[in-house]
């Protein structure tokens, strides 16, 4: 099934399913087709992203983020992923995939995705996620608020610091190497 069809699926039955809220578990259930392999017949390393991406939509549908960015005119991005893939998935396995908000700083969102299959998790990956409006990024607390969030802040974990860190010095690094030509 193409990832169109996929993600037009999530779409309408998103519309359908049982409200989220913002610290909620979207939980999507899948399987492996003929066109998402790669030459090892294993789910190919680009779908594990794209079918990711459908977790975040039915996140955005159920949590109620989908009906402030309409509003609002707001569009969800992704500034950063970190992936670790663990398992294969093989053609016409069924797997799991789990979407939650991990919390936020002052800038970003964080969202942890893990796909699971039969034999175990499969793949795990944090997005650094938000909503732009005119082209600007929507602060997390302003993104809270609008979305009716009454519950504690939810500040991300200590370790994304390092992240970021280690991103920066990556960023400079390729620039680096962009730059030589």
């Amino acid at each position: 099934m193409s990832i169109l069809l996929r993600f037009l699926w999530v779409v309408v039955t998103g519309f359908f399913r049982e409200p989220l809220g913002v610290c909620g578990v979207s939980r999507l259930t899948q399987r492996v087709w003929p066109i998402d392999l790669d030459i090892n017949v294993h789910m190919n390393n680009a779908r594990y992203l794209a079918v990711m991406d459908l977790g975040r939509v039915d996140w955005i549908l159920r949590s109620g983020a989908w009906r402030l960015m309409r509003h609002e005119r707001m569009a969800p991005v992704v500034g950063g992923c970190m992936v670790r893939f663990r398992r294969s998935l093989r053609p016409f396995e069924r797997f799991e995939l789990r979407t939650r908000l991990l919390g936020w700083d002052e800038r970003w969102l964080y969202v942890e995705q893990v796909m699971q299959g039969r034999d175990g998790i499969a793949c795990l990956a944090v997005q650094r996620a938000g909503f732009t409006l005119a082209g600007r990024l929507v602060l997390p607390s302003d993104l809270a608020r609008k979305l009716r969030y009454q519950g504690p802040p939810m500040p991300a974990p200590d370790w994304v610091a390092g992240w970021t860190a280690q991103e920066s010095a990556f960023v400079h690094a390729a620039e680096a190497f962009a730059a030589k030509g």
